[in-house]
């Protein structure tokens, strides 16, 4: 559920009401609803240096396309990393780097392989809880995402939010907070069966 702020009680009326500070971004709502998630994925992956492995081991393991599906439900092709680029296309370019250098080491029974790709598709929980996302509500109020509480499309959509507000948090996230964040991203991405690889088979990496 969404957490509802009410600042002194006053209904802001408008985004524009919104002082941004320093590291904040607007993504607007209408911008993410032009696509979906599966083709973020595709359009994530285009021209990676393992673009064609991670096609055939999606071909191979649906499973892992899912997982990278959800996860793109979740942070879009906007949220990014410390440096600017997508976290999305960074977090499956880790993933499928992982999951072929497994190959490569000869690991290629499914436990280990899967759970490796896990393992990189949600390393980068660090680059979620840097920003907290929030926006205005069709009815004024100040609305913040939780993370992974629910896909961040459709929140904005349930709610009416025009515009999401990206801001850096300051100070920057505590260990305990992205260690919080990232078994929530493992839930929400994977099935039981896949996350009891990740953590039996790869739970260092």
């Amino acid at each position: 559920m969404s957490q509802i702020v009410s600042l002194q009680t006053a209904r802001v009326r408008s985004a524009e009401h919104l002082q941004p500070g320093s590291g904040t971004e607007h993504w607007m709502r209408r911008e993410l609803e032009r696509s979906d998630p599966e083709q973020w994925v595709f359009d994530a992956i285009a021209g990676l240096p393992h673009e064609d492995f991670a096609l055939a081991c999606w071909s191979q393991q649906p499973n892992l396309r899912k997982a990278a599906v959800k996860l793109a439900s979740y942070i879009t092709p906007r949220w990014p990393t410390e440096d600017g680029s997508s976290l999305l296309a960074h977090s499956i370019g880790e993933a499928v780097k992982r999951a072929k250098a497994a190959v490569d080491n000869g690991e290629v029974f499914t436990g280990r392989f899967v759970g490796v790709y896990l393992y990189g598709l949600t390393l980068h929980a660090r680059d979620v809880a840097r920003l907290s996302i929030k926006g205005v509500d069709r009815f004024g109020v100040l609305e913040h995402w939780r993370p992974f509480s629910e896909p961040l499309q459709p929140w904005a959509s349930r709610l009416g939010v025009d515009t999401l507000i990206a801001e850096t948090v300051a100070p920057g996230p505590t260990e305990a907070t992205v260690e919080g964040i990232r078994s929530h991203m493992i839930v929400r991405v994977s099935d039981p069966i896949d996350t009891g690889y990740l953590l039996k088979h790869a739970a260092q990496g």
